[in-house]
C-alpha cells in the first residue's frame, strides 16, 4: 500500500487531536452566523473540515451529532433541519483531501494519490455550495425552521474567527498546492503535513505525547485495516481476471448495442442500490474491481470515474433504509433531545435533490473533477 495512504490517515487523527477539526465549525459560526441559517451553514462547514482531516464521516456524524445538533436545536433551530445539516456535512468531507475513499480507490485502481485528491476538491466545493443554497432556500420557504438573525460579532470576535482558520487552512495548502505546483510529492507533502499538524498542536499546547500515540494507534489500525482491504481485493480482482469475467462483461456490453451514457447510468444505478444495504468501503471492494475494466474500454477517465464513485458513496451514506449517517446522528444525540430517526430522514431529503442536481453536473462536465488535475 502506497506509504502516503497511511501519512495522510495520521494527519486526520493528529489534526483531530490537536482540535483543528472543530476550530473550523467554531470560526464558521462567527463568520457565517448573520446569515439566515447560519448556524445549519456553519454545521456544513465544520463538518466538512471535521470529515475531511479525520477521514471519516460517521465519526463527523457521531461528533457532530453531540455537540451541533443539541446547540442547534437549543438555539431554536427545526430538528429536521439541525439533524439533517449534520448527515449531509459529514459526507462532504470524502471528496474534500485527504479522503479514505480516494485513496482506496487510488490502491485498487493503481491511479495517482495526487491527482484523485487533486479532482475532489472543485466536486467537494461544488457540493458545499449546494448545501447552503439548499439551507438558504429551506429557511425562506419554513421561517419557523431557523430563528431570526442572532446580533452582529464584533470586530474583535470575527477576526479572531478567521485566524482560528489558518491551520485547517495551511494543512489544506500543503496538500492541495504542493501537489499542484509540484514543490512535493504525494508522499512528501503528507509527510509535511503531519509535521505541520504535530507542530501546530504542541504549539497551541493542544497536543499531548499520550495524543501522538493514540493518533499513531488509530492510524495503524486504519491503514492495516487499508491494506488488509486492498490485499483481498488484489485477489479478487486477479481471480475476475482469470475467470474472464470482465473480459466477458465487456463483450457483452459491445453486443447489447448500449450507449456508453446508458451502460454508465446503469453502474450509477447499481452504486445507488447497494449504498442502501453496505458500507462505503464494502462497495468499492466489491464493485471497482468489476466496473473499472468496463469504463476504462467505454473511452472514460478513470479519475473522473473515481470522483463519480465516491459522490455515489456519499449518496448512500445518507439514502434510506440503512443510510449509515442518519443512524450514527440518530444515536449520538443526547436523549433528551428527543429526536427521531425519521426526523433525520426527513432532514436529509431536500439534500437528496441538491445531491441528484450535482451528480448530474459530474457526470455531464467531466472538466468540473478533472480542470485541477489536468493543470498539473
Amino acid at each position: 500500500m502506497d506509504f502516503s495512504a497511511a501519512c495522510y490517515i495520521l494527519l486526520g487523527a493528529l489534526a483531530h487531536k490537536a482540535g483543528i477539526t472543530t476550530d473550523v465549525f467554531r470560526s464558521m459560526r462567527i463568520l457565517l452566523g448573520r446569515l439566515p441559517g447560519g448556524l445549519a451553514v456553519a454545521c456544513i462547514f465544520g463538518c466538512g473540515g471535521f470529515a475531511a482531516l479525520s477521514g471519516s464521516s460517521l465519526a463527523c456524524a457521531a461528533a457532530m451529532g453531540r455537540i451541533a445538533v443539541p446547540e442547534m436545536i437549543d438555539n431554536g433551530y427545526d430538528r429536521r433541519l439541525a439533524t439533517g445539516t449534520v448527515a449531509m456535512g459529514g459526507t462532504v468531507g470524502s471528496m474534500i483531501p485527504p479522503s479514505i475513499p480516494f485513496l482506496l480507490f487510488a490502491i485498487l485502481a493503481e491511479q495517482s494519490v495526487g491527482k484523485l485528491l487533486l479532482a475532489g476538491i472543485l466536486p467537494g466545493l461544488l457540493t458545499l455550495l449546494g448545501y447552503v443554497i439548499t439551507v438558504q432556500i429551506w429557511v425562506r420557504l419554513r421561517p419557523d425552521a431557523a430563528p431570526g438573525r442572532p446580533a452582529r460579532a464584533s470586530m474583535r470576535a470575527m477576526w479572531s474567527a478567521i485566524f482560528g482558520l489558518w491551520p485547517a487552512t495551511l494543512l489544506f495548502a500543503i496538500i492541495a498546492v504542493g501537489i499542484f505546483t509540484g514543490l512535493f510529492t504525494t508522499i512528501q507533502s503528507a509527510a509535511v503535513s503531519v509535521l505541520a499538524a504535530a507542530a501546530i498542536g504542541f504549539g497551541r499546547k493542544m497536543l499531548r505525547w499520550r495524543d501522538v500515540y493514540e493518533a499513531l494507534e488509530e492510524a495503524v489500525s486504519q491503514s492495516s485495516q487499508l491494506f488488509v482491504m486492498a490485499f483481498g481485493a488484489k485477489v479478487l480482482i486477479t481471480l475476475v481476471a482469470a475467470s474472464n469475467l470482465t473480459g466477458d462483461l465487456v463483450e457483452w456490453t459491445g453486443h447489447a448495442g448500449l450507449e456508453p451514457w446508458q451502460i454508465m447510468a446503469a453502474i450509477v444505478v447499481l452504486f445507488l442500490i447497494l449504498g442502501m444495504f453496505l458500507d462505503p468501503s464494502g462497495i468499492l471492494l466489491l464493485l471497482v474491481p468489476i466496473t473499472l475494466p468496463i469504463v476504462s474500454d467505454l473511452g472514460y477517465d478513470l479519475i473522473w470515474y473515481a470522483v463519480i464513485v465516491v459522490k455515489l458513496l456519499e449518496i448512500g451514506l445518507v439514502t434510506p433504509p440503512l443510510g449509515l449517517n442518519a443512524f450514527m446522528v440518530n444515536a449520538s444525540v443526547p436523549h433528551n433531545y428527543a429526536v427521531s430517526l425519521q426526523q433525520v430522514f426527513a432532514g436529509i431529503a431536500p439534500f437528496l435533490v441538491l445531491e441528484v442536481v450535482v451528480t448530474g453536473l459530474l457526470l455531464a462536465f467531466p472538466i468540473i473533477s478533472l480542470f485541477i488535475p489536468n493543470m498539473m
